[in-house]
């Protein structure tokens, strides 16, 4: 079952709720909450750079687009990664005067494997592109599925969301360090709160597991606000999922974060160490981008690629996606798939030495 929803205006775009990429019943129930719209896209300024900020803008290839192009998005409406895509496909529509657009299609199922297949397999012809995050490339390592960096074309990331670990803010760690000492203390009787074990934050705790040499009790739960609830009311020790999931238990002081996964430190929580500082060798972060069926056009692909990166690097963009504190990072093409291909080899390697079900 699935949805089609065409680009809606930006005033339309901000009212919709800001939740997180769960589970697939999850993402059922918000697109269940949310009406299919056709309103037309037209409020945000026109004024806008001609070119990326990072080059010389690809050529228009003659006569594209001639159609709507199907944007598949594999969850539910409203959460930010909707959201954003949404202040993007608009930005393109009036910076580039097309007078087509992009329509949205809500293709949920089995955690987002329908979608994601969907758009692997659709005409490699420039009108069908799709929501395709790091995460998919977990099922697409495990599971042999089509789509990875081989059936994927990237055009662009959007975000890179990175994890965090952390506890209920009356918890008497406030180290990461401590955790895992009391983890190895006691095996198995910390308990960390995931959306799944096979998600990337799943998988960080294994790769987290085994650099510090400590076992956690890992379990799952039904989406990041149960997670985050069973912490925050003492019912599990700790949690594993990306640093936008637990804003609002932040801000209202039920929680607090330990450490975050990147490389480097949050722009939100810079005073938070990374699990790197903190002496593990381990890298937790969700990339999220824009792709399309592999043996997509190169001047297609070159072009719409540009044409997401100068939207995103518009003031008017950078404004919004700031006041949505969204963790905005633009990439292109080549950069987005080499990004993409580091991330599947590090899965592969993880599979290769400690396979998960």
């Amino acid at each position: 079952m699935y949805k089609k929803v065409s680009a809606l205006a930006l005033a339309a775009v901000m009212t919709l709720s800001l939740v997180g990429c769960g589970s697939s019943a999850s993402s059922s129930s918000a697109a269940a909450s949310q009406p299919a719209s056709s309103a037309p896209a037209s409020s945000a300024s026109s004024e806008a750079a001609s070119t990326p900020a990072t080059g010389e803008k690809a050529p228009r290839p003659e006569g594209f687009p001639s159609k709507d192009i199907t944007y598949i998005y594999p969850f539910g409406a409203g959460s930010g990664n909707d959201v954003y895509f949404r202040l993007l496909a608009e930005k393109v529509r009036q910076m580039e005067g097309w007078d087509k657009t992009f329509v949205v299609e809500y293709m949920e199922g089995a955690s987002g494997d329908v979608g994601w297949t969907a758009i692997a397999n659709a005409e490699p012809d420039g009108y069908t592109i799709g929501f395709c995050p790091t995460a998919m490339l977990i099922a697409g390592v495990a599971m042999d599925r089509p789509y990875g960096t081989e059936g994927i074309d990237y055009v662009s990331t959007m975000m890179k969301d990175p994890g965090v670990i952390g506890v209920a803010a009356n918890s008497k760690y406030n180290t990461l360090e401590e955790l895992i000492e009391a983890a190895k203390v006691a095996p198995g009787s910390i308990s960390v709160g995931v959306t799944s074990v096979t998600t990337s934050e799943g998988l960080a705790l294994k790769q987290l597991q085994k650099a510090a040499g400590c076992e956690f009790n890992i379990i799952p739960f039904d989406g990041e606000s149960a997670v985050l609830t069973a912490v925050s009311g003492g019912h599990c020790d700790s949690f594993c999922l990306n640093v936008s999931d637990g804003k609002t238990f932040v801000d209202e002081g039920s929680i607090k974060y330990l450490a975050t996964g990147d490389e480097e430190r949050s722009v939100f929580y810079p005073d938070l160490p990374t699990y790197q500082e903190a002496g593990y060798d381990v890298v937790q972060v969700n990339l999220r981008a824009i792709g399309a069926p592999e043996g997509t056009d190169p001047a297609i692909l070159q072009y719409l690629s540009d044409c997401f990166v100068a939207a995103a690097n518009d003031p008017e963009v950078i404004a919004k996606a700031e006041e949505m504190q969204l963790p905005v990072m633009t990439l292109g093409t080549e950069e987005a798939t080499a990004e993409f291909t580091a991330i599947e080899q590090s899965y592969k390697d993880l599979w290769a030495t400690e396979p998960w079900q």
